[in-house]
């Protein structure tokens, strides 16, 4: 077992990998009494065919997450569910387009949450009633999504932005993907993807390191669990254009919601570190954007928006911008920001002040243990490995590096979304 440090805070974590490739992450700490115990998969939403051997397999969508139902299947076994109230524990799960987690929050007895946690994890029932009898309460949790209007546009968006692209997918699918899932299908993408060499554990809290590694060492070597040999994820060409330029939506609503998208190659940046480009990308819309911005305030006193904000993702070889809005006047605000979203700038007083925003709450989230156990996961998903230098990294970003940025930003490609009464 190894011991890191993370830099700056000087916050301890244990690390260690098993024979057979399980990774385990351990941050004990005395700010709390509580526990957060999780063990994730690196499989979720975005892997849409996967290739073994000479075999591709083409997964409906919506898998990752059904799938997440039937591991995390508490409402079916009563036993496990009883015993985790019965310490007053809570456990939940969630998928996104990276990964698949389960996790328990607790304050007593951690050595028999996490076992509980394991048994969960590795001891999973899927057969074709339980499948059949899923199926009803997906499809409830796909139209509550859609009754949704924030969700439901960046639905839209996502497939009239991307052609190809995962994201063109819902994390939950349709409810006509989750009529073609069976419980074969499940099953083959669980034997392949959940598999110790893809799947790490984080505990952050209150603990005994060595009580809790030995715990999960005893408990995956007498399953006797052996590495796999790890699918090979198949993408599809993405075209560099959007796919669908403007659309309405239909929505009795007394003010106008508008998405307004940039999709940008990433090859056109300098800047290669998806994580770091992400942070600069970040800096620079808050800057522009936010509640605290001139733009922001202009729109406001004009009567332009309700409020506004933007964000940056990066999705396999592109760059994803959004500028959201409520208005009055979607006609008014497109035209504004038609014009103003090439004027994006920021100052070097200005970048320092986002940094040290940015410096800030990296030091913050070591008060939280579900903060330091999400940073480890999200790492872990995006990169396969955490970050011990990050607030270095942060410190290190260069004015000039986000003034490039700035330069690089292509306006070319523009997709459009909004609701209309």
């Amino acid at each position: 077992m190894n011991k890191y440090t993370f830099e700056k805070v000087n916050e301890d974590i244990y690390y260690e990998k098993l024979n057979n490739g399980l990774e385990v992450f351990l941050y004990p700490t005395n700010k709390t009494k509580n526990f957060y115990i999780s063990i994730s998969v690196k499989y979720g939403a975005s892997i849409t065919k996967y290739k073994i051997k000479d075999k591709v397999y083409d997964i409906i969508p919506g898998s990752a997450h059904f799938l997440e139902h039937k591991v995390m299947a508490l409402s079916e076994n009563k036993e496990i569910s009883n015993r985790i109230n019965s310490f007053g524990s809570l456990a939940n799960a969630w998928t996104n387009y990276k990964g698949t987690n389960y996790n328990i929050f607790g304050s007593i007895n951690l050595i028999e949450n996490l076992k509980l946690l394991l048994d969960i994890f590795y001891n999973t029932d899927i057969n074709p009633k339980n499948v059949e009898e899923e199926k009803g309460i997906i499809g409830e949790e796909i139209d509550m999504y859609k009754d949704q209007i924030n969700s439901l546009m960046s639905e839209h968006l996502f497939k009239n932005v991307f052609k190809n692209s995962y994201v063109k997918n819902t994390v939950v699918g349709e409810r006509s993907d989750i009529e073609k899932i069976t419980s074969e299908s499940l099953n083959r993408v669980y034997n392949d993807y959940y598999v110790p060499n893809n799947t790490f554990i984080v505990v952050t809290g209150s603990f005994d390191v060595m009580e809790v590694m030995n715990t999960i060492k005893d408990y995956i070597y007498k399953l006797n669990l052996k590495p796999k040999e790890l699918p090979k994820t198949i993408k599809e060409k993405e075209n560099d254009k959007v796919n669908i330029a403007y659309e309405e939506i239909n929505k009795d609503s007394e003010n106008i919601r508008v998405k307004y998208a940039i999709k940008i190659k990433k090859s056109l940046f300098s800047l290669k570190n998806d994580i770091l480009l992400r942070y600069y990308l970040n800096i620079i819309l808050s800057n522009n954007f936010s509640p605290t911005s001139s733009l922001y305030e202009k729109y406001k006193n004009e009567n332009v928006i309700i409020n506004m904000g933007a964000s940056a993702n990066i999705i396999d070889d592109y760059v994803l911008i959004v500028v959201s809005a409520v208005c009055k006047d979607a006609n008014v605000f497109l035209d504004n920001i038609s014009k103003d979203i090439k004027k994006i700038n920021i100052s070097s007083e200005e970048f320092e002040r986002k940094k040290k925003l940015f410096l800030k709450s990296y030091i913050l989230d070591f008060d939280n243990i579900e903060d330091v156990e999400y940073n480890i996961v999200d790492f872990m998903l995006l990169e396969g490995k955490v970050n011990y230098n990050e607030y270095t990294d942060i410190i290190n970003m260069d004015y000039k590096i986000a003034k490039d940025i700035i330069k690089s930003l292509n306006f070319d490609n523009i997709s459009i979304i909004k609701t209309v009464k």
